[in-house]
This record gives structure tokens, sequence and C-alpha cells, in this order.
């Protein structure tokens, strides 16, 4: 991904509610992909009106004077936190994340890198992984990808974890997810085969009698 030279504000560092972000960071920003944002911008349904059980917008609209057929749409962060408070539901990255095995060999996810490689034959190195909302760092690296300074890419998680991180903690909070899901499909499978075993000495048995 190019530099953004779009991100806006008198304080970009604390990326100010008045900072504007183009499609595909205001996409990250709320986890969810650039045609899911895109539907949101289009959509028609009413906005959440107190006592509905939906107190919170339901259209996130860019800023106006932007993305028309020439001009990309750019959107606020204020709006973007508005509806991040009000859909606090699990994103698809988190379902993918928690489907077990399926989930971690196959669903993409994004997740911070370096921008530039640090090491020969350009092997990305990773920094966190940019769909988890409750990391304390993730508006601190959010600046820094608006800014350019850092980048993100999409993987999966056994991708992720077979990758270089910028630090050992990281990595290894992320690897043990993956160990512990190898660990559980192991035992399940050595399960079946002592099951299996069972059932054929059970038959050898009925076939002697």
């Amino acid at each position: 991904m190019a530099p953004s030279d779009e991100i806006k504000g008198p304080a970009a560092d604390a990326l100010p509610d008045t900072a504007t972000l183009p499609a595909e960071l205001a996409a990250l920003y709320l986890c969810m992909s650039p045609a899911q944002l895109a539907d949101l911008r289009k959509s028609k349904r009413p906005e959440g009106r107190p006592g509905t059980g939906n107190s919170g917008p339901s259209v996130i609209r860019p800023v106006e004077g932007t993305g028309g057929a020439k001009d990309p749409a750019l959107y606020q962060l204020g709006t973007l936190r508005e509806f991040a408070k009000a859909n606090a539901a699990p994103s698809a990255f988190d379902t993918a994340l928690n489907t077990g095995l399926l989930g971690w060999v196959s669903a993409k996810l994004p997740f911070f890198a370096e921008r530039e490689p640090r090491i020969k034959r350009g092997k990305r190195v990773l920094i966190g992984g940019a769909w988890d909302r409750a990391d304390p760092l993730r508006e601190q690296r959010f600046v820094a990808l608006a800014k350019g300074r850092i980048r993100f890419t999409s993987l999966t998680c056994a991708e992720a974890a077979a990758s270089l991180w910028a630090d050992v903690a990281s990595h290894r909070a992320l690897a043990d997810q993956g160990l512990a899901l190898l660990g559980r499909e192991t035992q399940a499978i050595e399960a079946s085969l002592v099951e299996t075993a069972a059932l054929a000495a059970t038959a050898s048995t009925d076939a002697s009698a």
C-alpha cells in the first residue's frame, strides 16, 4: 500500500476525530472489507432511534464533497468511531479467527507490517494484528499506517505464525494459539486411533466367537 497523503487533522499523531481516512483505511479501522463499507455507505436503512435496540448509525457517509466519480471517498474518524462504538459485535475477522483450524489456515486477516524488509529476499516483518480492536497499541499503529510509516498485509494466521515478527512476545502470542489448535487436533486424531483399534479388537473377538 502506498503512503497516504489523505489523512488530515491538526494533531494527526493523536488521530483526532476530525482526521479523515481514505476508504481502504476506514474499512480497516472498522474491521471490515472495503466492499462492506461501500454497502453501508449506500444503505437505505433508517438511522437507529432510542428505544429501538439500535441506538447507533446504520449508515456511514463519507465527508461531503468526496466520493464522486473523480474524488475518492474520505471518512471522518469521528464518524467511524461512533459507528464502531454502536456496532461492537464481533467482526468477520474475529469470527474467522474463532472457527478452529480451518479458519487458521484459510481465512485472510489484516496484519500490520514493517514498510521495508529488514532481511534479504524481502521477507515480511509483522508488527501485530490489525483487526484486534482490544490491542492498546492499535491507535498508535494506525497513525503510523495512515502516515505511510508501516503497511498492512492480508495473511492467514498460519502464514503469519510462520513469518518473522518485530518482537518475540507478539509472535509468541499468535503462535501459541496455533500450537494450541494443533494440539487439540492431534489429541482428537489420537483418540480416534484408539477407538478404531478398540473397534477392530471387538470385531476380531466377535468373529472368533
